[in-house]
């Protein structure tokens, strides 16, 4: 059977479990889980797998709600990777009940087309994307041992072959003061909420003196327990972006010292925590290229990114720096629709979103069958990504 029958055979095979796929996106996208709790869809989408009679490693990489299975002998290993994680209060306003289901529907289209080829395909479930950095605990746990290439995709409101995704890290800034009755002996204690707004108005202050790719948001987590006490405690999380490591370092730094001198200032006990780095994604051309030629012969055309657009963060730019990766994002919407909004989980459910991840299920398996069956596209994806090639 020669490339052209195998693609066409995983689209047969996708089509054919289009309705079980669709049932499981649904599901999910009603039953939506924060991160590190998706005990409901990454038990549904392991479920399925063992339904078609494949293996499944649950709790892969120590994370519960990680599973890992694989197919195929020798050669090559491609890495088909799935999301399935919400976001508190919206659920999937970034359309992860899609990807971890067509994750395994790429991977099962892929392993009934594989007879006669050299090579494995790995499907990784990852939990913790929004919050968490999943990825980053999965590949220090051995998930993405022997992994050649790593494919993956989004969906957003464009079709686009090489999204920016940013740099970042997170910042739980907490600051500890001493309670006081705020009317009769105010001048007993230290306010703690008075410090964190303080640094808060300095790292709003920065802000505009930040490059315009980079950024600097959050939110306050803890303002104190009652207004007649005097706030022992207050806490905020931030996230610093930019697509600069360097630049990235500089304004950790910048940043701290907001609350560093907010702290100086009013008495309070600063206690700052920086979370693990998201890395920028490192998208990989010769995959890229592949991707983009399978989605063209399914109907859709790939664009490039808009030089200023950014896609917020993602921990799959840790994994595009270990090995090479792509990261697509694939419209399910009609028009503009912004990302972590309710009008995008909407979108979410539709019949376009559920068309989209049939054809990103297909575009997937098809791209990873190019890599495992094309020994020059892996050369030359795996000299792209060690810098050899532009």
């Amino acid at each position: 059977m020669d490339t052209a029958a195998r693609k066409k055979r995983i689209g047969e095979r996708v089509d054919a479990r289009a309705k079980a796929l669709d049932r499981l996106a649904l599901e999910i996208h009603a039953r939506p889980e924060l991160a590190f709790e998706e005990r409901f869809a990454s038990g549904s989408l392991a479920d399925y797998l063992e339904s078609e009679k494949v293996t499944v490693q649950r709790g892969a990489g120590g994370l519960e709600t990680a599973f890992i299975a694989e197919a195929g002998s020798g050669g090559p290993v491609v890495a088909i990777l799935g999301e399935y994680d919400a976001l508190p209060g919206i659920g999937h306003g970034c359309g992860h009940n899609l990807m971890g289901t067509a994750a395994i529907g790429a991977f099962l289209a892929l392993r009934d087309t594989l007879d006669g080829v050299r090579g494995r395909v790995r499907v990784i479930g990852c939990p913790a994307e929004e919050s968490g950095n999943g990825k980053v605990h999965l590949m220090n746990g051995g998930a993405f041992e022997g992994v050649d290439a790593a494919l993956m995709y989004h969906p957003g409101d464009r079709d686009e072959i090489d999204p920016l995704m940013l740099a970042m890290v997170n910042l739980d800034v907490e600051l500890l003061g001493k309670a006081a009755h705020a009317a009769a002996e105010p001048q007993d204690g230290v306010n703690a909420l008075d410090g964190l707004v303080l640094g808060w108005n300095a790292m709003s202050a920065l802000r505009l003196l930040v490059r315009s790719d980079s950024r600097i948001h959050g939110i306050i987590t803890d303002g104190g327990k009652a207004a007649n006490i005097i706030p022992d405690r207050a806490a905020a999380r931030l996230m610093v972006r930019s697509p600069d490591n360097t630049y990235l370092a500089d304004l950790r730094r910048r940043v701290l010292a907001c609350f560093e001198g907010a702290a100086l200032a009013t008495g309070a006990e600063l206690r700052p925590m920086w979370s693990e780095v998201c890395e920028v994604v490192n998208t990989n051309r010769p995959l890229a290229e592949a991707f983009a030629e399978n989605a063209r012969a399914l109907g859709r055309t790939m664009l490039a990114r808009r030089p200023s657009d950014t896609h917020g963060s993602t921990d799959m730019g840790n994994v595009t720096t270990k090995v090479p990766g792509i990261h697509p994002f694939l419209s399910i919407t009609e028009g503009p629709v912004p990302g972590h909004s309710i009008a995008f989980t909407e979108a979410a459910r539709t019949p376009r979103a559920l068309e989209t991840m049939h054809l990103a299920a297909k575009a997937l398996a098809m791209t990873a069958l190019d890599v495992l069956s094309d020994a020059a596209l892996l050369k030359r994806a795996k000299e792209a990504h060690d810098g050899r090639t532009a």
